[in-house]
């Protein structure tokens, strides 16, 4: 046997379920040939509707719009940028990070590769010994990550259930002395797209001196300020602190551009003296490669763009993601979201159902993300549906037309199509 295999064997049944579900759901390691926006062919030869997308505006699809200014920006510095930022960078990312801050409103930007390297690099940047790092539990599993980088380093790291502020307030109160208070949460939830709750947390940090970090990876581009009932998802795309209307004093805001605006980066809301901070003590800033000059181009382009199209596409998603959780509800199906963010959970109960239904999809033909345990919490296994302004109501209705087979599947094995004490939630 290789050596490596010897360390393949889970040490906990906790990860079984995940890779029961990598190998039998046919959701994962999904190999394709051809794109044509959201109509999918595999390497064997099937076709798929695409629903496991997050460019939810379909800015990846945009190449006539955006490629030019990527094109330039390679040939102006090349393909790739190989030193580190810290080493020395081109003025395109200067060029960048100044209309960042001024669309989202920040006194400045930090470019990183993307969001995951961007929490890795903050997060334990700022959080030493004898600090507290306190984490939504349902928030993203990067923060989880860079929060267990920083207690390595002697930081204190709790977590606290999602919307319960009582629970949050217990814990700044008990780490009060603690020279510097972070609490983490999503801007959007990626499981549910519910969204944070600025009103509740917000007041926490400031009564504690918290700083608030917020992964807006889902939201930036998508949704943003002055929502109402002709905006739902509001205007321009400038993230959940603009759609929210919330301080940004307290705040450390950090946001991806590849789902939004199809962009490989992501970038950090800062002051001048945090930007001079990051540069020289977030270790991906040192030690590994920023985004090409390409992408920076493309992220160019797009912020052009938004202005342009975005509240048409916006109102393409709405129209579809409604007609969807409408449909699925209909059918008496349990969908986790309050916001009708275009992230559509449905929950199936339990890892094998979850597994079945995801075989049954793939096969005719829709592409979405099966979530287990441990993605999920036991009970809370769920297929989640991603819907953007490039899906047609006809891969809708197709996908509603099956799962109205699953609840005949489910309904004919005695499996229930909600939890128990979950009553029927309307639009």
């Amino acid at each position: 046997m290789h050596v490596q295999n010897k360390y393949l064997t889970s040490r906990s049944s906790e990860r079984d379920p995940l890779l029961m579900v990598l190998k039998q759901s046919q959701q994962y390691d999904v190999r394709i040939a051809q794109v044509d926006q959201r109509e999918l062919i595999d390497i064997h030869g099937k076709k798929l509707y695409d629903f496991a997308s997050c460019n939810y505006l379909g800015f990846d699809c945009e190449q006539e719009q955006l490629l030019s200014k990527g094109i330039q920006a390679a040939k102006d510095y090349g393909m790739h940028t190989s030193r580190a930022r810290l080493m020395g960078y081109h003025e395109l990312f200067t060029h960048v990070e100044k209309k960042l801050a001024s669309f989202i409103g920040a006194e400045d930007t930090l470019l990183f590769p993307n969001t995951t390297l961007t929490s890795i690099g903050i997060i334990p940047a700022l959080m030493q010994k004898g600090d507290v790092i306190i984490l939504d539990k349902s928030a993203h599993a990067t923060m989880y990550q860079a929060a267990q980088m920083a207690r390595d380093k002697g930081a204190i790291f709790k977590s606290f259930p999602q919307g319960d502020m009582s629970a949050l307030e217990a814990l700044l109160e008990v780490h009060r002395d603690c020279p510097r208070k972070m609490i983490c949460v999503d801007g959007v939830y990626s499981m549910t797209g519910d969204y944070a709750d600025f009103a509740g947390l917000l007041p926490l940090a400031e009564k504690y001196e918290a700083l608030l970090f917020v992964d807006d990876g889902h939201g930036f581009g998508f949704i943003g300020e002055h929502p109402d009932s002709q905006h739902p998802y509001g205007t321009r795309g400038n993230g959940i602190i603009n759609y929210c209307a919330a301080s940004s004093k307290n705040t450390l805001y950090v946001a991806g551009t590849a789902k939004g605006l199809a962009a490989g980066a992501a970038f950090a809301a800062v002051t001048p003296e945090m930007k001079e901070y990051l540069m020289a003590y977030a270790k991906p800033l040192d030690y590994t490669h920023p985004s090409t000059p390409f992408c920076l181009g493309v992220l160019d382009a797009a912020l052009d763009l938004l202005p342009k199209i975005g509240d048409a596409r916006r109102a393409d998603v709405y129209r579809l993601t409604c007609s969807l959780v409408k449909g699925l509800r209909g059918l008496g199906f349990h969908v986790m979201t309050q916001t009708l963010f275009p992230i559509i959970s449905v929950w199936a109960g339990n890892t094998l159902q979850l597994i079945n239904a995801s075989k049954y999809l793939y096969q005719n033909g829709i592409f979405l993300t099966a979530c287990p345990y441990p993605t999920m919490p036991k009970g809370k296994e769920a297929l989640r549906i991603t819907v953007t302004a490039l899906n047609t109501q006809q891969q809708i209705d197709h996908l509603l037309t099956l799962f109205t087979d699953i609840k005949q599947q489910w309904l004919r094995t005695g499996a229930a199509l909600m939890p128990e004490g979950i009553s029927h939630a309307g639009m």
